[in-house]
């Protein structure tokens, strides 16, 4: 197997484990939904740049569902993102962010 080959197949399992956690956690959620266990579990206050979540009083099974919801939006929203190294033709997964931290400088 190529360098390439395994890179790629790398990343798509854990795209695919991300996803299959998060559908977990919202079944787990759902299963404590049915299981008629209802009981106020805590609150949760959670703000994201211009986003504010806030639950009060919630279920036990509503944390595990707003949980794998997150999870599973943030691993789509993502998506699938390789880097073509120019020089030797090489892949590898590109940095999470849009911007890459600066290389440290060789010498002294």
């Amino acid at each position: 197997m190529s360098a390439d080959l395994a890179v790629i197949l790398g990343l798509v399992l854990y795209k695919l484990a991300c996803l299959a956690v998060g559908a977990l956690f919202g079944w787990l959620g759902y299963r404590l939904f049915t299981a008629g266990i209802w009981g106020p579990a805590g609150n949760l206050h959670a703000n994201f740049k211009d986003w504010k979540l806030i639950l009060k009083s919630a279920a036990p099974g509503t944390f595990f569902v707003v949980l794998g919801a997150f999870i599973i939006v943030f691993t789509v929203m993502n998506g699938l993102k390789l880097e073509v190294d120019k020089g030797g033709g090489s892949m590898q997964p590109a940095a999470p962010f849009d911007k890459a931290p600066p290389m440290p400088s060789k010498g002294g």
